[in-house]
């Protein structure tokens, strides 16, 4: 039997990237797809050799994107302290993403994309990006 779990329930959080940390959960997260944790294949086959032979680069993080139910004027979306103030000041911010068993991942990352979408018979909502830098951990 597997034992996978529901995915209800993860959350992301904000804070400045000076302590003490103060994280602030995102309003109104849907869907949520996390940073890859990526490595490029360096081929290091010689001459004399018959099978390929490979080793890993560094360690690389793809970007950490989700949609919200976009709410202008809620302090964590606003352009007074949400998303938008983050993306205008260039602020680079301590994220937290946290899976409903408890697990955390915590990383530095920059909002380099804020996209609204206003749909005639649908909800308002964004899709946001942020973009890792440094190092990343698993708690």
């Amino acid at each position: 039997m597997g034992e996978g779990i529901s995915a209800q329930g993860t959350l992301i959080a904000r804070s400045a990237d000076t302590p003490p940390f103060n994280f602030i959960t995102i309003a109104e997260l849907s869907d949520i797809t996390p940073p890859p944790l990526m490595r490029n294949p360096i081929e290091t086959t010689t001459h004399n050799g018959i099978e390929e032979q490979f080793t890993v680069g560094i360690r690389r993080k793809g970007e950490l994107t989700f949609s919200i139910f976009w709410l202008p004027s809620d302090p964590t979306h606003d352009h007074l302290t949400g998303l938008q103030q983050s993306w205008q000041d260039g602020a680079r911010d301590v994220w937290r993403v946290t899976y409903p068993d408890g697990r955390q991942w915590l990383f530095s990352g920059y909002v380099t994309n804020i996209g609204p979408a206003a749909p005639v018979d649908d909800a308002l909502t964004a899709d946001i990006t942020i973009r890792p830098t440094g190092l990343m951990t698993l708690q």
